[in-house]
């Protein structure tokens, strides 16, 4: 008996079950096989962890009828553990993985200019890889039909569903901080597409690391961690400071007029995202960079060390944010005017005017109506320098929220002014 028999005999049986598109339980892998049912069931989940997947009792084979029988020996006995999958979802994973890759090494090539919008063409392209792999997984038909029935082709291939389509589908009835900073990337895509905007780079960068992240923890949760991206990435090399002059001229740059339909897309997206989704990380990573102390130069702990805020204890988050104090100081959150207020609550609430906002803070008593230099409420405070009441962004959610109420929004109309 020559000693690769059952291994032949199993790769004729996979590849059978998947040109059929069956699945197979151990039980039958070992009458197939001649293998004791012990024995199979380690191999699905050691040698063909590639190929074989598990739902339940059931398995699945995908991209072994790709291999040759040689191919297959070696992969069982584990001298080819790098036979590249070239199963529709192996091939889709893989171009996922190389355009991520892509979007990493153009936004931190310090001589490529359009950072932002590379990146973000790159990483559409990898999420909607991503997402068509996963549908291949769960056998999801991704595809378009005309109204007979057919596949749309287009060039020659089926027409597949756009990376919006993906992400709606994936979290299809779902409100996440992914799903918001995905829909972002690809609305500001479509801004910028045609216009020469280096200046938005730093306005951006959170909502690209994030993308990234996000990337990366899809991948590894619907694949494994052998599909991680870090092992291909190192930590980018960034400047320890951005001149106050850079940062003014690029805010300066973002005034004028053509960047005004960007500028006024990223507002808007922005202020109708809920204070829970705006402020988490998978929606836009904000990080302080603190140099690490240590008791010897020769420590061999990691130079860079990334620290999940939700695993400290009560002690450490109170250093934590002491810290974040320190570097940061206090922020001012009053710096809207009145007319920006109607501007942004009108958007949710039409027949929101400067007449309404005013009955508004009274009737919420949201400011004293006498001038009072000391105040600093919760949506309003009086400003210095503006010699008057400006208000929070935590305001205008608030009245977002509170007019949608139709019974309120009389109340308020019915208030004298």
């Amino acid at each position: 008996m020559s000693r690769y028999e059952k291994v032949d005999l199993a790769f004729e049986f996979l590849t059978s079950r998947e040109r059929q598109g069956e699945a197979f339980t151990i039980r039958q892998l070992a009458d197939a096989t001649g293998w004791k049912v012990d024995t199979c069931r380690t191999y699905p989940s050691k040698r063909w962890h590639q190929y074989v997947e598990r739902d339940g009792d059931q398995y699945t084979s995908s991209g072994v009828c790709f291999l040759s029988k040689e191919e297959f020996r070696a992969v069982h006995s584990q001298k080819l553990q790098q036979t590249a999958d070239m199963s529709a979802k192996g091939v889709l994973i893989h171009k996922a993985k190389e355009f991520a890759l892509l979007a990493v090494s153009i936004y931190n090539n310090p001589y490529t200019e359009f950072k932002t919008y590379g990146f973000i063409v790159n990483i559409n392209i990898a999420f909607t890889a991503l997402f068509h792999a996963i549908f291949e997984k769960r056998g999801v038909d991704y595809f378009h039909y005309d109204q007979d029935g057919n596949p749309v082709v287009i060039d020659g291939d089926k027409k597949a569903w756009e990376l919006s389509e993906c992400v709606d589908h994936y979290w299809s009835g779902i409100v996440s901080p992914e799903k918001a900073n995905l829909k972002f990337l690809i609305g500001l895509r479509n801004k910028i597409e045609h216009r020469n905007l280096p200046a938005i780079d730093l306005a951006v960068v959170g909502e690209c690391q994030s993308a990234l992240n996000n990337f990366e923890e899809i991948i590894v949760q619907e694949f494994g961690d052998v599909h991680a991206l870090t092992t291909s990435l190192a930590f980018a090399m960034q400047l320890t400071r951005i001149s106050e002059q850079a940062q003014i001229d690029a805010l300066k740059q973002l005034q004028k007029e053509n960047y005004k339909v960007v500028k006024d897309y990223m507002e808007t997206y922005r202020d109708d995202l809920s204070d829970e989704i705006a402020q988490s990380q998978k929606y836009r990573l904000r990080a302080f960079l603190v140099p690490k102390l240590g008791n010897h130069a020769t420590s061999s702990d990691l130079a860079v060390e990334f620290i999940n805020v939700n695993s400290l204890s009560e002690e450490q988050l109170q250093n934590y944010e002491q810290a974040v104090a320190f570097i940061k100081g206090v922020e001012n959150p009053f710096k809207l005017k009145p007319k920006r207020v109607v501007e942004l609550v009108s958007k949710k609430i039409p027949s929101f005017n400067m007449t309404l906002h005013t009955k508004c803070w009274k009737f919420y008593e949201a400011r004293p109506r006498e001038t009072d230099r000391t105040y600093a409420g919760e949506h309003s405070a009086y400003v210095e320098g503006f010699d008057g009441y400006l208000y929070s962004m935590k305001w205008v959610q608030f009245l977002k929220t509170e007019l949608k109420d139709e019974d309120k929004l009389v109340q308020v109309k019915l208030q004298t002014i």
